[in-house]
């Protein structure tokens, strides 16, 4: 099982790496909203504690998505101003602040699971509408090697520790901004705050594919078998990743 959590999501990364260089950083994010990251991790703590914990979880990644955004958002309006270094000292900040309000959140009234939808039709209002850059760029050696590399860690920090995280901060974890950040400093250092205007543009669409598996575990978790749950949260997951295709596609275009 160890051998499975440290190589199933840094070959995920592997192979969006492989996508950025062929297509570009729009294509990239737009990719990376599909959940590589949340679903082995959201698969690893329901087989470690049960379908109530991953269910628990899986909402906790749902509200993540607000903290999630709010860090990508950040990094796209402070690359225009500042170098790498501070845009992500202040976007990890920014997360901290609303995974900490997130978690708050969950604990009040059903209305407040509609902040994710919100703030999904915020990005999409906000995110950079220029065409697709068609740039050839250069790829530094380092950069897949980190991207696996941060994966890999993240998948055993959660899931060696989920039980003394809970349920809320695993779920929240399942939804760090992980791909996203590696994505944008990465294009931020090589290419300039352009290249992170279009990775955030597509991360912004993409990310609809994550909520939809997140709520859709959630809401089935506690009901019905663990690989039926995780099957018909792919299905939806793939769905809404579709339908996101057409928009992308529009505003590529």
């Amino acid at each position: 099982m160890l051998l499975l959590k440290i190589t199933l999501i840094p070959l995920a990364v592997l192979a969006l790496g492989i996508m950025e260089w062929l297509h570009g950083p729009r294509v990239a994010g737009w990719l990376s909203g599909f959940p590589v990251v949340a679903f082995p991790l959201l698969l690893f703590v329901t087989l470690d504690h049960g379908g109530d914990f991953g269910s628990a979880s899986a909402l906790g990644a749902w509200y993540g998505l607000v903290a999630w955004l709010s860090f990508a958002m950040t990094y796209s309006w402070c690359s225009r101003h500042l170098n790498w270094f501070w845009c992500i000292v202040i976007s990890f900040a920014v997360w901290t602040v609303m995974a900490l309000v997130m978690l708050e959140a969950q604990q009040f009234s059903v209305w407040t699971e509609l902040l994710p939808v919100a703030a999904f039709i915020v990005a999409l209002l906000s995110y950079p509408r220029g065409e697709a850059s068609d740039e050839q760029r250069e790829h530094v050696w380092w950069g897949l090697p980190a991207r696996m590399l941060a994966g890999a860690v993240l998948t055993v920090v959660v899931t060696q520790f989920s039980e003394g995280l809970g349920s809320r901060w695993s779920g929240m974890f399942s939804t760090f901004p992980m791909l996203g950040s590696v994505i944008a400093v990465s294009n931020h250092i090589q290419y300039g705050p352009r290249a992170v205007q279009e990775a955030v543009a597509g991360m912004s669409m993409g990310i609809a594919s994550i909520g939809a598996f997140c709520f859709v575990l959630y809401m089935l978790l506690p009901n019905t078998g663990m690989w039926a749950a995780f099957g018909l949260a792919l299905v939806a997951s793939s769905t809404a990743h579709a339908l996101t295709y057409l928009l992308f596609k529009n505003k590529k275009a």
